[in-house]
């Protein structure tokens, strides 16, 4: 196939040869093959092709080159909360009972197709309705797993999907997912019985869950028989927009998502597919990349109901993007790469890096044993001399798809810390590999500080005492400071290796009993290097001389680092 010359694929499915571009939805009625796709708006695009062929490859394409750039959302964290809020306010007036709040992510585009990052997310990621168009003026790469419509004669499928869930969940789908489904099962019995057969519509599967990579739902089928000589312009008009990607009642939530959404949502949450006479095949585009106007776009959103925690949506939001954008590649506006790695979070002082060996031999060991390139030190310290320069600056390296590092100015917290327990089962810890995504551990600070803490302590199962959701620490107990061994699952933090090198710690493991001995605790992290903690739950622990000696040593360790 020619270079840059148009075409459709979709499971094995290729159409070449473009004979026409319309949005009349009555050119579909010559029986033809018409690759489609309509956007959330409803601009209508019909590709009409010459040749169809079966049992086919993706067409070959180069190797995808991640991207480097940052991705931008078109709301900001605080703005989808907002968001979720006036969704929940409409919910409390009976407007509407619920609707999808969504963002387009954004990055300038580099001229590159498509087809290459196609080709990688059809290896790396299985998406049951994965299709791909490209025509003169737009690319659309989908890796969609929703389908929102078959035809096979006169009966007409759909499948939407509600309920998301990490893969590593142990939770079962809760009752928000379950009402959730629910819900739009009964939108889309409602939305067929306008263009099916009276007394044809059933649901033939209910709150299934399938799997998907790195994810699953919860799905159902709802099933009619099409009235008599009904029309492709008709039935798309009475379906779209479809009610999973909007909401119950439609009209209602339409009218929510016009005022919220700053930006239209084009291709995402339109439809991706083809249709030929009697037939089709059309796919919800959710897990889609569109190229257009020199800007590469990806969109991603979260059902929400009267029980929806803004935060837990937003949090939906960044799974369904982390691992496709991940496979573009990129960084988020918060500095965070996309896809899952490796990083180190480093204080840097007028623009050196403390302890910058030991993160390194961390990183090191930790791409050995996971699989991460990790580029030579050399280079890492000059890509950190090209940073802005502040008196006293965070600095994160990430080792993923590719290496990125981030520079922001930070300043230290002097207020002492009050440290909740929480139980977390299997260790007592968050691993041995400072991994993102990160959002556990920072979930777990978010969860302390609405209790009134600023820290968690971890302790599994059978009662051992681990570390904190970002740092290590030491207890004070029967005179001597000790920190948990490695084998309950902590971090080998660099401030707990140089409490330990300098002998100022020592490891043993300490059960829940012990916690009421303890005198003192310091929380330790490279951040941080070391802060005091003077409550433990309802416990007030001493600041003494103990803890002081501690916390200057620690300190001064750093402060000569810092100019050596």
């Amino acid at each position: 196939m020619e270079s840059g010359a148009p075409f459709f694929w979709m499971n094995g499915l290729l159409a070449t040869g473009l004979l026409e571009v319309t949005s009349d939805a009555e050119r579909l009625n010559d029986g033809g093959f018409w690759a489609t796709s309509i956007t959330f708006e409803g601009e209508r695009t019909f590709a009409k092709f010459a040749t169809v062929l079966r049992d086919q490859p993706f067409p070959e394409s180069p190797e995808w080159k991640s991207i480097r750039s940052i991705w931008k959302s078109s709301l900001s964290r605080e703005q989808y909360y907002d968001y979720v809020e006036d969704i929940r306010k409409h919910i409390s007036f009976g407007d509407v009972y619920q609707a999808n709040a969504c963002r387009v992510l954004s990055t300038p585009s580099r001229g590159t197709s498509l087809d290459s990052l196609f080709a990688k997310l059809l290896e790396n990621h299985f998406a049951p309705y994965a299709s791909f168009l490209r025509l003169p003026d737009i690319e659309i790469a989908s890796a969609t797993p929703e389908l929102f419509l078959r035809r096979e004669g006169e009966t007409i499928t759909t499948s939407p999907i509600k309920g998301t869930q990490d893969f590593t969940s142990r939770d079962l789908f809760g009752s928000k997912d379950q009402s959730e489904n629910i819900m739009i099962v009964d939108l889309m019995r409602n939305d067929l019985s306008q263009i099916c057969e009276i007394g044809s519509i059933k649901v033939t599967d209910f709150l299934r869950i399938e799997h998907h990579p790195g994810i699953r739902h919860l799905v159902s089928d709802v099933q009619g028989t099409l009235r008599a000589g009904i029309s492709w312009d008709e039935i798309l008009h009475e379906l779209l927009p479809a009610g999973s990607v909007s909401g119950a009642p439609k009209h209602s939530a339409l009218q929510i998502i016009q005022s919220n959404e700053p930006t239209p949502r084009g291709v995402y949450c339109g439809l991706m597919g083809w249709i030929q006479g009697s037939e089709s095949v059309l796919a919800l585009a959710i897990r889609t990349f569109w190229n257009a106007d020199r800007t590469l776009y990806f969109g991603t959103g979260a059902g929400i109901t009267w029980p929806s925690d803004p935060h837990l949506e937003w949090r939906e939001t960044e799974l369904k993007a982390n691992r496709l954008v991940g496979i573009a590649g990129g960084i988020d506006d918060e500095g965070w790469q996309y896809g899952s790695g490796i990083f180190e979070t480093i204080l840097m002082i007028d623009n050196r890096p403390l302890f910058f060996d030991r993160h390194m031999d961390r990183a090191e060991a930790s791409g050995r044993e996971l699989g991460f390139d990790i580029p030579p030190r050399e280079d890492i310290l000059r890509a950190i001399s090209y940073l802005a320069r502040f008196p006293m600056a965070r600095l994160r390296l990430s080792f993923g798809s590719q290496f990125s590092l981030s520079a922001a100015p930070y300043q230290q917290k002097a207020l002492p810390l009050r440290v909740q327990i929480r139980d977390q089962r299997l260790i007592a810890g968050i691993g041995s590999h400072k991994k993102y995504p990160y959002w556990e551990n920072l979930d777990l600070v978010r969860a302390a500080q609405f209790d009134g803490f600023s820290e968690v302590l971890l302790i599994d199962e059978w009662g051992r005492v681990g570390e904190g959701a970002t740092c290590n620490y030491l207890f004070y107990l029967d005179g001597q400071w000790i920190t948990p061994p490695l084998s309950v699952g902590v971090l080998p933090g660099v401030m707990r290796s140089i409490a330990l090198d300098k002998g100022l710690a020592i490891e043993k493991e300490l059960l829940r009993s012990d916690l009421p001995r303890v005198k003192s605790m310091v929380a330790i992290s490279s951040l941080r290097i070391a802060a005091l903690v003077t409550r433990l739950m309802d416990r007030t622990l001493d600041i003494g001389m103990e803890s002081e000696l501690i916390f200057q040593s620690l300190w001064s360790e750093a402060q000569s680092d810092s100019v050596g």
